[in-house]
């Protein structure tokens, strides 16, 4: 009679286990899924000091202070909301706002920009083209503005 040893039946289980252990979500590539590839041209990323530097700035400020060729006229808009040209104008009447997205939602308008504050963002991507690697966001004529949120868990919390 030959005999034959077979795996103990507990190794299979463990390995099944092992293979399923959980891991920190990385956030670098939030919402795409995949890593941000090449930037377009004129896109300007703000991250770190130039978000948390000052806790006065606003997310408007802390574009403005890195992009000073943007345009903004707060005082033509009758809702309150500044008017922001990343292109310039292509319009006579009303506005050419870029599209804007915080942390994937699409806003209605301008005003979260000067309401929020620049430190509660971990990211802001500015695509004055209008054009951006990051999948599900649409293309817009007059630039896109994407910010990502600071979250508990981002900062070793």
């Amino acid at each position: 009679m030959v005999c034959q040893r077979s795996l103990p039946p507990l190794l299979p289980l463990a390995m099944l286990l092992a293979a399923c252990a959980t891991r920190p979500f990385d956030r670098t590539t939030v919402p795409g899924g995949q890593p941000l590839g090449v930037t377009t041209a004129g896109t300007t990323v703000i991250t770190g000091d130039a978000l948390t530097g000052d806790a006065t700035l606003t997310l408007l400020d802390a574009i403005r202070k890195a992009m000073p060729q943007m345009r903004i006229v707060r005082d033509a808009n009758p809702g309150g909301c500044p008017l922001i040209d990343l292109r310039g104008r292509d319009r006579i009447f009303g506005g050419s706002n870029p599209d804007i997205y915080i942390d994937g939602t699409r806003t209605i308008d301008t005003c979260p920009l000067v309401t929020m504050q620049a430190i509660s963002a971990r990211r802001v991507e500015v695509y004055p083209l209008g054009v951006t690697p990051r999948a599900g966001y649409p293309s817009h004529g007059h630039g896109l503005i994407l910010v990502f949120l600071q979250r508990a868990d981002s900062a070793g919390v």
